[in-house]
């Protein structure tokens, strides 16, 4: 079917023009409209932290390179003064950062982008591509719909047509056939209209299997689609594990340049003070709660052993009695994951390309 009738078709959906059949309705595809709206909403969110935590590694690139700049900076030096007027101390100037290790310091921002790619940025770009596909899927199921409610329409407006036709035909051969009697006829041969009805009926046919052959079809798109958004759906719920994995990258990074510096301290320094009347002296127990004064440290967060030492500890989610089964998302949506473009920051409802 061409785009004209598909246009025309949603041009009379739009103005709510029905069919000559009081039952007749236009086709659904709400559920997967309502879903893609929602993730639309969604995706813009996605979109707004990708470009934050790019924008995080870039400040930090840049960071680390003044750091490095000031760390080769010559130290000023001491000058004495002689007959041949001021001379340095030091015959030989040195550096800030004497000892620094600045290949580590080199080695580091490569690593931060590494692994903030691969850890946090590039599974965010697959569920933008697969959301991507999913609406250029919906695009096609959409069409696929106008083109079944054209049929439809056509269908249903050859059956009123015909029934009309047979209702007048049925009457003008009574009227005859009672004229006939009136004069004292025989009755009439009608062999010839009963041929026409059976070809009529017969092209009537055609076009409802037609119809029924494309409902078929718009049945599997439309539920592959639904399909795919449940399935994008499910990997939304995980989300948060990269923007908490994207903290964790961040801190390595600092962590491992720290060690640039040659300096490996045992605890974690103390916090800075402001004054010694700002900080509070901590309580001690009372003397009733003989035998629990010393009352132990709040337990240390621990690798996840699923996520590995670089995953953050997490309670465990609620426990629910019954959990719907997502079904076998369809290949083209895992095909898309596979295939992740880097992310376009445009307005998501003009991307659906």
């Amino acid at each position: 079917m061409g785009i004209w009738k598909r246009v025309t078709e949603k041009t009379k959906q739009a103005i709510g023009l029905k069919a000559n059949s009081a039952e007749w309705r236009p086709t659904s595809n709400e559920r997967n409209l309502a879903m893609i709206e929602e993730a639309r909403r969604f995706s813009r969110q996605l979109k707004v932290l990708h470009r934050e935590l790019k924008d995080v590694e870039s400040r930090i690139d840049v960071s680390f390179g003044v750091l490095k700049t000031v760390l080769n900076a010559p130290l000023p030096r001491a000058y004495e003064l002689t007959d041949k007027g001021p001379v340095p101390i030091e015959k030989e100037a040195s550096i800030v950062g004497a000892g620094v290790d600045f290949d580590t310091l080199n080695v580091t921002t490569s690593d931060l982008k590494s692994k903030l790619q691969i850890e946090v940025l590039a599974p965010l770009e697959q569920w933008q591509n697969a959301f991507r596909m999913i609406k250029i899927r919906n695009v096609k199921c959409e069409e696929l719909r106008l083109e079944l409610d054209a049929k439809r329409r056509e269908a249903s407006a050859m059956a009123v047509s015909l029934e009309k036709q047979k209702s007048k035909a049925n009457l003008a051969e009574t009227d005859k056939a009672a004229a006939d009697a009136t004069k004292g006829l025989p009755p009439g041969v009608t062999s010839s209209a009963s041929t026409k009805w059976e070809d009529a009926d017969f092209k009537l046919l055609k076009e409802e299997d037609k119809v029924a052959r494309l409902n078929q079809r718009y049945r599997d798109i439309e539920e592959e689609v639904y399909t795919a958004l449940l399935t994008l759906i499910n990997d939304t719920k995980v989300l948060k594990q990269y923007a908490a994995t994207a903290l964790v990258v961040f801190q390595q990074a600092y962590g491992q340049a720290y060690t640039a510096f040659g300096i490996i301290p045992e605890e974690p320094p103390p916090l800075p003070t402001v004054s010694n009347s700002a900080v509070a002296t901590p309580t001690k127990a009372p003397s009733s709660l003989s035998g629990h004064e010393n009352i132990p440290p709040a337990p240390a967060l621990i690798g996840n052993a699923k996520g590995g030492p670089d995953t953050p500890v997490q309670a465990p989610p609620p426990v629910k009695l019954s959990e719907p089964q997502v079904p076998i998302a369809p290949a083209w949506y895992t095909e898309a994951k596979q295939h992740a473009q880097p992310m376009n920051y445009g307005d998501d409802s003009d991307e659906d390309s």
